[in-house]
């Protein structure tokens, strides 16, 4: 029954340049189940065997497959390699063309997310700039007010209310340069320093570690140290010499237990008393130091001077 139905399937027009046997178990002559009436060719025909190991209703067959003379060889071995080049190169061709897709999807996903966080962090920042701004009017018109009220004359309110401001905006200076994040408290007293006494502090006046400072430390201390200063030149022998004044600091603690000691020393011939009535600077240092930066401030009025001890607690 098997070799009828091989004859059947396999001896129908048209024919297959191909002889085929079929083997019950090993290719022997005692299992053979079927064979093509073509022979195979004799020149090719062992080079060019194919076998293939099959499972049927339990049973392992053999089947052997092998040219006739009616097969022909390629007339050139160029046509069968430029075709497997040319299959390699579409297949290369079409992995280029997914992988530029892949990263052309990519970088559109990229760009639209990088879009929507742009957007977000520009109306964060035009929300920061309402606030800082409001919160800069709000301090220059209580300035503007207080000195106003203390000053005798227009000139004396000009010259007093300029001064100010510009200790404002030294700070402001300092934090648009780093991009409103720290500002280094060296640098900041020799700022406001600097303005007051017109000129480049010697060596030994300030000492102390590096220390940034957030927005609200840095511009709350560039007045504080404004109006500490103008005193200083008023009243103190730092009138007279920058070397009178010294000013350190350090910090103690770790994390949110940080706090900032600052000592401020004017040396002096003569003993200096405390003022009987308490001016607007003065009482713009203690607000500073006690309401913005909820800190401290003592001031010892010594027979050699005045001493200054401010303490702050320092935002991570």
């Amino acid at each position: 029954r098997a070799q009828d139905l091989f004859q059947v399937a396999l001896s129908r027009a048209p024919l297959l340049p191909v002889n085929v046997e079929v083997y019950d178990g090993k290719p022997e002559a005692g299992n053979l189940l079927f064979r093509s009436e073509a022979p195979p060719a004799e020149r090719i025909g062992a080079k060019l065997l194919a076998r293939r190991d099959i499972v049927v209703a339990g049973r392992p067959w053999t089947l052997l497959f092998r040219p006739t003379s009616a097969f022909e060889l390629p007339s050139s071995r160029a046509i069968p390699v430029m075709l497997g080049l040319f299959g390699l190169l579409l297949a290369g061709a079409i992995a280029l063309v997914a992988r530029y897709q892949e990263r052309a999807y990519d970088a559109k996903s990229a760009l639209h997310e990088a879009t929507e966080k742009s957007l977000l962090e520009k109306d964060l920042i035009l929300q920061e700039m309402k606030h800082r701004i409001k919160n800069s009017i709000t301090r220059v018109l209580a300035i503007a007010r207080q000195t106003a009220s203390q000053a005798t004359d227009v000139k004396e309110f000009s010259a007093s209310f300029s001064a100010r401001l510009q200790a404002m905006a030294a700070s402001q200076d300092m934090l648009t340069r780093s991009r409103w994040q720290k500002a280094d408290l060296g640098d900041l007293l020799r700022i406001e320093l600097g303005q007051v006494f017109g000129k480049d502090l010697p060596e030994g006046v300030l000492s102390g570690p590096q220390v940034l400072l957030d927005e609200t430390t840095t511009q709350a201390l560039g007045l504080t140290f404004h109006e500490l200063a103008t005193n200083a030149l008023k009243y103190g022998e730092a009138g007279n010499s920058v070397g009178a004044l010294k000013v350190d600091w350090n910090v103690k603690g770790r994390g949110r237990e940080r706090t900032l000691t600052l000592n401020w020393r004017e040396a002096g011939q003569k003993k200096l008393e405390a003022p009987a009535k308490t001016g607007f600077g003065t009482k713009l240092i203690d607000l500073n130091v006690t309401r913005e930066l909820r800190g401290t401030i003592a001031r010892d009025y010594r027979d050699d001077g005045l001493k200054v001890e401010i303490r702050i607690p320092l935002a991570e």
